[in-house]
């Protein structure tokens, strides 16, 4: 047999060999290029699209969710720009802005209450709240039937009007880096090493729990999450638990047969709620899933690769590294799909959030770019804002607020 012979086989079989190489690589997606076989692509469920509120009637915090139908391919619609915090964010939570009647107002770093102008977004007022603290930087700033609840980073929670009048102050010696949530009439107060549930309406304590740890205080603040009258929530010594707001009692939970990794640093925990599913995303690698109904966990200890940023999304967690946005199903570690983004994102950027607009999902990245997927998870575009550093995405009022470090926020 002549060696061209020989050669000409060889070619054949290895062209046979890369052909069906390249079907296998695209079974999880057309543009990987490199798949790791142990992940498993989903075959039987989709990533759910449908949009999930959380808000209340004249209520919004810092969790407070409403969705918006803003293009962001429309390069004629106007947005404004505010210098709400009038100064750069220290690893502390940025501050939200609210509309409010014919105003817009939030709070700077020296605890002054700022009115901005609804159609220019110039400084209107600045206003002064007699407090004796020195030093009053706010942790997050919430309104309530037409009054302002601010919380501040030495402790104090107090409800104002728009006029800065107090109408009632709480006062803990604690140090508070978690932004207080509205539930019904009460506050969610995360306080280092305890729980408290304050009266919205006379700044009351209604119950107070502690939970000691010898972990470290992690300067992210915690996390709360909320099920029918269920209250779930990583304290900042991370401590994970839940309480039973019906009966002000510790809700069991049958959640000590995995252990969490609770070692010096916890900034990147999250907790999620989809449905009867609770995730608890651990130290930004690994995710477990609850079914709250059977109180039963349907998935355990599951890594994910290397992640740099990722966000819990309906019942997807979706993860970005060097190379790849990978989305996975959150009740069984399944691929959605992977999508190649070697030429499409900045390597160092980071997800802020996924929101669903005009029925498509908008991936918000810390560096100004945003990913427009279809319901297939298709990119259908691509635009740049051109504003770096970014620290938080969020919408309500059909508005949708892009907070920097900077300590300015855009309003769409």
């Amino acid at each position: 047999m002549s060696f061209s012979f020989i050669s000409k086989i060889s070619l054949y079989l290895s062209f046979i060999f890369i052909i069906s190489c390249q079907n296998t690589f695209s079974s999880l997606n057309n543009n990987t290029d490199i798949i790791d076989y142990n992940l498993q692509l989903e075959k039987e469920d989709f990533l759910d699209f449908s949009l999930y509120e959380d808000y209340q009637e004249n209520v919004f915090d810092s969790y407070t969710y409403k969705a918006s139908n803003y293009n962001f391919l429309d390069k004629d619609q106007n947005k404004l720009k505010i210098n709400n915090y009038e100064s750069k964010y220290k690893n502390n939570n940025p501050i939200n802005i609210i509309y409010l009647e014919n105003n817009i107002y939030s709070i700077n770093i020296y605890g002054e209450l700022l009115s901005f102008d609804l159609n220019t977004g110039k400084l209107i007022e600045k206003i002064v709240i007699e407090l004796d603290q020195l030093k009053k930087v706010p942790i997050s700033f919430s309104s309530y039937e037409n009054d302002f609840i601010i919380a501040f980073t030495s402790g104090e929670v107090v409800r104002i009007n728009k006029k800065g009048k107090i109408i009632w102050l709480f006062k803990n010696p604690d140090l508070l880096n978690t932004p207080v949530k509205i539930y019904d009439n009460y506050l969610i107060i995360l306080y280092p090493e305890k729980i408290i549930f304050l009266s919205t309406l006379s700044g009351n304590i209604i119950l107070e729990k502690a939970f000691k740890s010898g972990n470290i205080i992690q300067s992210s603040g915690g996390k709360i999450e909320i099920f029918y009258n269920i209250v779930f929530f990583i304290l900042p010594n991370s401590e994970f638990n839940s309480l039973d707001t019906y009966l002000f009692e510790e809700h069991n939970l049958n959640f000590d047969k995995i252990e969490l990794n609770t070692s010096l640093n916890n900034l990147k925990d999250q907790i999620h709620i989809y449905k009867n599913f609770l995730v608890y995303f651990d130290n930004g690698n690994i995710f477990h899933t609850y079914d709250i109904n059977k109180d039963k966990f349907i998935l355990t200890d599951y890594r994910i690769n290397n992640s740099s940023s990722a966000v819990l999304f309906n019942n997807s967690l979706i993860s970005k590294n060097d190379n790849f946005l990978e989305f996975y199903n959150i009740q069984n570690g399944n691929l959605f799909t992977r999508i190649n983004i070697n030429m499409i994102l900045n390597k160092n950027s980071k997800i802020i959030n996924a929101l669903i607009i005009n029925q498509n999902m908008h991936l918000f990245m810390d560096d100004g770019e945003i990913i427009i997927l279809n319901q297939n998870l298709e990119i259908q575009e691509t635009t740049n804002l051109k504003i770096k550093n970014i620290n938080k995405v969020y919408n309500y009022q059909n508005k949708i607020f892009i907070s920097t470090k900077k300590g300015l926020t855009y309003i769409y």
